[in-house]
């Protein structure tokens, strides 16, 4: 008979059993915090229930320098020349070589008669960019308002070069035409320019200059107010609309003209000084006076404001008050011709003060300047021995 080992306890199996027991609270233990299986008293207060963390404020986001020349053109419409140039320096500050925003600061400033920053800032936008027409447009607008036409016909037709669609170029290179007295090529620029646009107001506005430079007034006249109707807050064309209603005698509508000018552009010195010139054509110089002399506060470089109280009392024959005037007028003014008339003026007021020598050397002055000034001339006859 086989001998058969006594049962006891299976110590193996049991041991095996709490081995694996523990393992198996050690996996719960991982998969299920022991948070959530503690009583509620004891259990850790959820994040939600604590005081809520202030969220930081963003910084504001800086104006792009897009968003800063959209509002300049709004500005610029507007005749807010003043306005406008400073949100296009905002843009600038932003992007310095911005060549838009470069361009369109000079074409305010050139509005606001500030023509030798107008000059640099335009050149400072070809120098950005010289494939830019609108950069080349404003620096020939620049050029020709500053009295140097022939470059300006350059730099105009280098605009046109690349945009022949351009009627902005095509209408300032027209008026450097006109300025140097080529009348049948401006009319010819300013064709096509309208052939483009009909309703630009630049187009319009040189129409006008070139029609006043013809002597054809009243055609003028009815330029400057189309200008006007299609861009009725620039208060340069109601500068020109006033000089061709004086110039026609039409007295009380220059002066509303003029009027008109200097409530869109305040800081302007030159409504102001064409109000003293319509009553100075009326003979009302005591009239004339107060606003030239408004003109030269505003502007203390303004040449013409200088000049004009000059004539005021050079008719008067008030010569010492004018005198030093004309040489004010002469050490700003930019424009020979103008320069040459002035002199013309003092060698006149140097000889009614019997002073032969100062006279000769202002009508000599005068006359290399412009060689065909009657006056001066005339009054160098006077001295020089027959």
């Amino acid at each position: 008979m086989a001998y058969r080992r006594r049962q006891g306890p299976r110590w193996g199996l049991i041991l095996g059993f709490l081995v694996l027991g523990t393992a198996g609270l050690a996996i719960v233990s991982y998969i299920v915090p022991v948070k959530e299986w503690l009583p509620l008293s004891s259990a850790v207060p959820l994040r939600a229930a604590a005081s809520p963390t202030p969220v930081p404020t963003p910084e504001p986001t800086p104006e792009t320098a897009e968003a800063h020349l959209a509002r300049g053109d709004a500005l610029l419409a507007q005749g807010q020349w003043p306005e406008a140039v400073g949100v296009y320096g905002d843009a600038l500050r932003v992007s310095p070589q911005h060549v838009t925003a470069t361009a369109r600061s000079a074409r305010g400033l050139l509005y606001l008669n500030r023509l030798a920053e107008g000059l640099e800032r335009a050149q400072r936008a070809v120098d950005l960019d010289p494939r830019s027409a609108e950069a080349q447009a404003v620096l020939a607008l620049a050029l020709n308002w500053g009295h140097n036409p022939d470059r300006a016909l350059i730099v105009a037709r280098r605009a046109i070069e690349l945009d022949p669609k351009s009627p902005e170029a095509l209408a300032y290179l027209g008026e450097a035409l006109v300025d140097k007295y080529r009348l049948r090529e401006a009319e010819e620029s300013l064709d096509k320019a309208e052939a483009l646009d009909k309703n630009h107001p630049e187009v319009w506005r040189i129409r006008g200059y070139l029609l006043e430079t013809n002597a054809d007034y009243h055609a003028a006249i009815t330029a400057y107010r189309k200008a006007i109707e299609l861009a009725p807050k620039r208060s340069y064309l109601y500068l020109s609309l006033g000089q061709a209603l004086r110039t026609t005698r039409r007295y009380d509508e220059a002066i509303q003209a003029f009027t008109t000018a200097a409530e869109l552009a305040p800081t302007d010195p030159r409504p102001h000084g064409g109000l003293g010139m319509v009553y100075y054509a009326r003979e009302e110089y005591v009239r004339a006076l107060p606003p030239l002399e408004h003109a030269v506060q505003l502007d203390p470089r303004y040449a013409n404001g200088y000049a004009q109280m000059a004539w005021v009392y050079y008719v008067q024959r008030d010569h010492a008050r004018a005198l030093p005037l004309f040489e004010k007028a002469i050490s700003l003014e930019p424009d020979q011709g103008r320069v040459a008339q002035y002199r013309h003026a003092l060698g006149w007021i140097y000889l009614s003060l019997k002073q032969p020598e100062k006279a000769r050397e202002q009508f000599t002055r005068a006359l290399e300047l412009n060689p065909e000034l009657q006056g001066a001339k005339e009054g160098l006859a006077q001295i020089e021995p027959r």
